[in-house]
């Protein structure tokens, strides 16, 4: 009853100014909320201690006294911003060798995180990568591993795989670290990072041209105190949302227009897959130039790979015979 007398509005108010009061009392308890919420912070979740699973414990262990596992907090106090992050499992390594010989192509210096969905990946990657010449940091999840398999867009492995997504930015962020989150299927042309306006908290791909379908295989989080309410909204609703973690970023970032400023990015310069096809000229030849180019709306990891390589846009060097 206290609740629903204290957010009654007087009829005698304008339209306009009842909006404006709804909006600021939607914000007060939805800040409300995120305060309640923070009484359990999320590093506290993902850093939790989980006696069947000891390999997942903060900081890196060993496993039955061979293996030792990297995590999240055994590399973040040498991590400086801005960040570079990935997730990958074993199906996507080679993909992920393609963003990563991409990265090298350019020479783009900043320190960059894969987080390893399965114990394949990260033994494969903690090896190295023959001829790859750039650092990186490979850790294994803090979460329940996924599958090793490559996974298809809209099945349940992939989805309880993106939705992790947002639980990784939210610890970077709060770790005081710009982070840029990129897809193991995508390739970087030029250097992303002197596109991003300084004033946007949010930096972001778009799937098409209009900036409807933003697309969260792409984008970066600029460390500000009101994204913590947009990270955790986004969080909480993926608890009740199949379509995946776009869907529903798609749907929060709508509710939150006022609060954060989105900047979307030019789909010519940052192509999705659907865009980038839209062209038949080589994307050396193209005006403007590809500065990234997802190899998205292409469902399957082999026909991921053919377009790429159909596109020239496969830099994993080729097998050495001998």
């Amino acid at each position: 009853m206290l609740v629903t007398k204290a957010m009654h509005i007087p009829k005698n108010v304008t339209p306009t100014s009842r909006r404006k009061v709804a909006l600021m009392l939607f914000l007060l308890v939805d800040i409300l909320l995120v305060m309640l919420f923070r009484s359990d912070p999320t590093a506290e979740i993902i850093f939790q201690v989980r006696p069947k699973r000891h390999f997942l414990d903060f900081p890196s262990r060993s496993v039955n006294g061979n293996d030792s596992f990297m995590t999240l907090g055994d590399v973040f106090t040498s991590l400086e911003s801005p960040v570079i992050m990935t997730t990958v499992n074993h199906g996507f390594v080679d993909l992920l060798h393609n963003l990563l010989f991409s990265i090298q192509r350019i020479s783009l210096k900043k320190d960059i995180v894969i987080i390893c969905e399965d114990r394949s990946s990260y033994l494969e990657l903690s090896q190295g990568v023959k001829g790859l010449n750039i650092t990186y940091h490979a850790v294994l999840t803090l979460l329940d591993e996924s599958v090793e398999n490559a996974t298809n867009y809209g099945s349940k492995t992939y989805l309880s795989l993106v939705q992790k997504r947002v639980i990784y930015m939210k610890h970077f962020v709060r770790s005081k670290l710009d982070v840029l989150y990129i897809d193991a299927d995508i390739v970087l042309l030029g250097d992303p990072f002197p596109h991003f306006k300084e004033d946007y908290d949010i930096v972001i791909q778009s799937d098409d041209e209009w900036g409807l379908n933003l697309c969260t295989g792409f984008m970066f989080f600029r460390v500000k105190e009101r994204l913590h309410i947009f990270l955790d909204a986004w969080s909480r609703e993926l608890h009740s949302d199949k379509r995946g973690n776009q869907g529903t970023f798609n749907s929060v970032r709508r509710k939150y227009r006022r609060l954060v400023n989105i900047q979307v990015l030019p789909v010519k310069e940052f192509a999705s897959g659907k865009m980038f096809r839209k062209s038949s000229t080589p994307w050396r030849e193209r005006v403007p130039r590809p500065v990234e180019v997802h190899a998205n709306w292409v469902v399957g990891h082999a026909k991921k790979v053919d377009m790429l390589k159909e596109a020239d846009l496969w830099f994993v060097p080729p097998r050495d015979p001998n």
